[in-house]
């Protein structure tokens, strides 16, 4: 099933790529990312969830479906130059673990969002559907990559409202 979303996804991504610069991620590449990341996207018909974003420098950001849950889904991205797309890269991101309250890699990203005007990749992960608790993380591109410039953290579902406010901060660290 999992090959079948691949290939579906690699006929949604040309199609949407067309209405921009035409790329056309290989196969094997897209298969490698969903792997890479643990996508659970066995059923990509949600084709506004693959969208491509002009990164300059001649370079593409490409966002792919990846996973879904009851109130939110995530998404990989993968840094395309279009005159070679086999060598696309999946975008890895530092997250903050609460739990190792440390820095670590992950590949999808919850509920995500690119402005082209400042470069910047926000995701909002919520802990239950009110929102009341989860992750919020920020990333600026550099020309090369995906720098973590801020990440806030809520752990406790309180019924408290949850924002990118100093409270929550834990990236960079508060002093």
């Amino acid at each position: 099933m999992r090959l079948l979303a691949a290939i579906v996804c690699v006929v949604v991504l040309s199609g949407v790529a067309r209405a921009a610069d035409p790329i056309t991620i290989p196969f094997k590449v897209i298969e490698d990312g969903f792997k890479k990341a643990e996508c659970t996207n066995d059923d990509l018909k949600d084709e506004e969830r693959t969208e491509v974003e002009d990164l300059g420098g001649g370079l593409r950001l490409v966002e792919i479906y990846c996973w879904r849950a009851a109130y939110q889904s995530g998404s990989i991205f993968f840094v395309v130059d279009p005159k070679a797309p086999e060598k696309a890269r999946l975008v890895r991101f530092n997250v903050w673990s609460t739990k190792a309250k440390k820095l670590t890699p992950a590949y999808s990203l919850s509920n995500p969002g690119y402005n082209a005007e400042t470069k910047v990749l926000g995701m909002a992960h919520k802990g239950r559907g009110v929102g009341d608790c989860g992750e919020i993380g920020q990333w600026k591109w550099n020309g090369t990559d995906f720098v973590l410039t801020g990440y806030w953290d809520k752990p406790n579902c309180d019924g408290k409202e949850f924002d990118e406010g100093r409270r929550w901060q834990v990236y960079p660290p508060r002093r």
